[in-house]
């Protein structure tokens, strides 16, 4: 429940100024009050009156809550059956098995999904959701991602669904522009996208359809942006499976964009290439993208990102693992000293890895090093005292600069007075991983040794969602009418009976099927897919 006021008593307070340099406020207290931060400095208890919630900040690190710009949050029941895929087998196993899901199982695994992303001390999650097999998922994805607590751009999308699948066959639907669908991204936004209610989802777009004519990508785009949608993302990049060695195709288009690649000079032939904008500017015609992965790249198609303010999501861990390559967010084409773009950090799929946003940036920074070194000992040298990039670059990427990349660096992604309280506390005195690198320096401390299980607590909007190392209880529906109050256990047991009946539906299926459907509506050249084992 939401308190009059909260305070947040005598923490280190991880400030930013205004050129995004992290300002450590040390025993200082910061104020809330309904969804606001009010004040920050010290001894501001006697300042308060009425009903305040203390929470005892000793010790302890109070950092803004951590900016998800790429997750597909539905997925809990898969998780573990990735870990050793790539990219190719995690679009038949992971990625067309939402088939499997009923709008039931969508609730739980997007509930706890959203869940374990709090849990980690992400308070914003763009999602990309991609299981929309009928109104009714996307309605039940939507109510989880509410009950959760999370503040989320919903990116409604319309999977490539399948009409038949299971032993014998295995057949695309091809009704792509469900026409349901786009009534309810209408209703929803509607409903969720007004600046006279305070909402914590906003609903956004997720499109892939790249090889749809110009034309009719270019009015699906407008349609949206008229209904309210400001956000669209999507997967782009060039790889042998994307579309560098092969060309993309549809069931057999022959339209003239449908054998293009995802390269920048085609997202630069629609127009849409642009700065987020916040939820306040009605100005804009078309939305704006945010794009996740542009791995493979070139120096200057990144450079034209950049140069147009485009928003780039990495996802570091799921980009190394399914060979897709080294993350993007700190090449030097997007991060200039005249301009540093727009840029944040995501999960991607948390079927393969932890929800932890700091984990991500951990990944990021090692991964970037390690590229950089790489080319450094290909020469025949070696690197000397300094190393690539810094722990306070890394945290701005996944606090301040991916709030920023969403257009919501107005509100959120940093601990200011006059934004919302979206606030993580790590219990450093307490840590054992923690210890003397938060006396060190507490950027490092997060970025270098804190895990999941040393958050304290996590705001969300004003509201208390883990305290004491615990998550909240949440109201839960659990049928059309009756909300239940449930605990963390509660629901994962209940998420544990819908993996076993996903588990039943999935034995049904013939995967090799759904492999050679995929190959073949998107023309895959095979020559292009090598086996990472031999």
């Amino acid at each position: 429940m939401m308190s009059a006021s909260i305070l947040l008593q005598n923490g280190t307070i991880l400030t930013h100024d205004d050129h995004d340099h992290v300002v450590p406020l040390y025993e200082t207290d910061v104020v809330i009050c309904g969804n606001i931060i009010t004040a920050i400095g010290k001894d501001l208890r006697s300042t308060l009156v009425g009903e305040v919630e203390i929470i005892d900040c000793r010790g302890k690190i109070v950092s803004p809550g951590y900016v998800d710009t790429h997750h597909h949050v539905w997925q809990t029941q898969l998780k573990g059956r990735h870990a050793e895929e790539g990219l190719v087998a995690y679009m038949v196993t992971g990625n067309m098995m939402s088939y499997a899901y009923t709008p039931a199982d969508i609730y739980w695994g997007q509930l706890s999904g959203c869940l374990e992303a709090i849990n980690a001390g992400t308070t914003t999650v763009l999602d990309h959701s991609h299981a929309g097999y009928t109104a009714q998922h996307v309605s039940s994805a939507v109510d989880a991602t509410a009950d959760s607590g999370i503040r989320s751009i919903f990116a409604y999308a319309i999977p490539v669904r399948m009409a038949e699948w299971n032993q014998s066959t295995c057949v695309i639907d091809e009704d792509l522009m469900a026409d349901w669908a786009f009534a309810q991204i209408e209703q929803l936004a509607s409903k969720y996208n007004t600046l006279e209610l305070s909402h914590r989802i906003e609903i956004g777009y997720g499109f892939d359809w790249w090889f749809l004519p110009k034309e009719v990508s270019l009015n699906i785009f407008k349609r949206l942006r008229k209904s309210g949608v400001r956000l669209v993302t999507s997967h782009v990049g060039k790889t042998g499976f994307q579309g560098s060695s092969s060309k993309l195709n549809f069931l057999g288009s022959t339209n003239p964009s449908s054998g293009m690649q995802i390269g920048v000079s085609m997202l630069q032939s629609h127009g849409i290439l642009r700065a987020p904008y916040s939820r306040s500017d009605q100005t804009p015609e078309l939305p704006f993208f945010v794009f996740s992965h542009c791995n493979g790249y070139s120096d200057e198609e990144l450079s034209v990102l950049s140069s147009t303010g485009t928003s780039v999501s990495s996802t570091p861990e799921t980009e190394s693992q399914m060979g897709i390559g080294y993350p993007v967010a700190l090449h030097p084409a997007l991060n200039t000293p005249a301009r540093s773009a727009h840029v944040g950090l995501g999960i991607d799929c948390h079927s393969i890895v932890p929800s932890s946003i700091v984990l991500q940036a951990r990944a990021l920074l090692n991964l970037t090093r390690v590229e950089h070194n790489s080319h450094i000992t290909a020469a025949g040298k070696f690197p000397t005292w300094k190393v690539r990039n810094t722990s306070e670059d890394v945290f701005n990427i996944a606090t301040i600069r991916g709030a920023r990349s969403l257009g919501l660096d107005g509100e959120i992604g940093s601990i200011k007075v006059g934004k919302k309280a979206d606030i993580v506390v790590f219990d450093a005195v307490n840590s054992v991983g923690m210890l003397s690198a938060a006396e060190y320096d507490p950027v490092v401390a997060i970025i270098r040794f804190s895990e999941a299980a040393d958050i304290d607590t996590v705001v969300v909007d004003g509201i208390i969602r883990k305290q004491d190392g615990r998550l909240v209880d949440v109201d839960v529906k659990t049928s059309a009418t009756k909300d239940t109050r449930m605990s963390w256990q509660e629901v994962a047991q209940t998420v544990r009976h819908s993996q076993r009946e996903i588990q039943t539906r999935i034995d049904g299926l013939d995967i090799q099927k759904g492999k050679e459907t995929l190959f073949h509506t998107f023309r895959t050249d095979d020559s292009t897919l090598v086996d990472a084992t031999v």
